[in-house]
């Protein structure tokens, strides 16, 4: 009976060693993941004027890639992609009087005002 209680007990411990093993595997593998998926994301980022208005309203575009939802940031970037209004956004960019109350042409409006507020507290 002790053998077999020992086989088992071994057999348990074998387990919850591979588990632990597979469980910080996964995680390590799904950190790196991520990396490289936001890595990306800002590549595309910053081929939009979108990094230049985040920029200019003093948000700091890591935090930005790191604190909203992957979802939402793609969104706003298609909007920024589809925007009409690249003119008066390309001037307002060039002459530096982008600020949260004045962007109103922006397609991203509300959230980059609440973005900056956040970022502000």
């Amino acid at each position: 009976m002790e053998n077999i209680t020992a086989i088992a007990v071994g057999i348990y411990v074998v387990l919850f060693a591979f588990m632990v093993i597979y469980i910080i595997t996964a995680i390590i593998f799904n950190i790196k993941a991520g990396i490289k998926y936001r890595q990306r994301l800002a590549k595309k980022l910053h081929q939009l004027r979108m990094s230049k208005m985040i920029r200019a309203l003093g948000i700091d575009v890591e935090k930005y890639l790191h604190q909203e939802r992957i979802h939402e940031i793609k969104q706003q970037m298609t909007r920024c992609a589809e925007c009409q209004n690249t003119d008066k956004c390309d001037e307002d960019l060039a002459s530096g009087i982008v600020t949260p109350n004045n962007i109103s042409y922006c397609n991203n409006e509300n959230e980059l005002k609440n973005i900056a507020s956040k970022q502000q507290d």
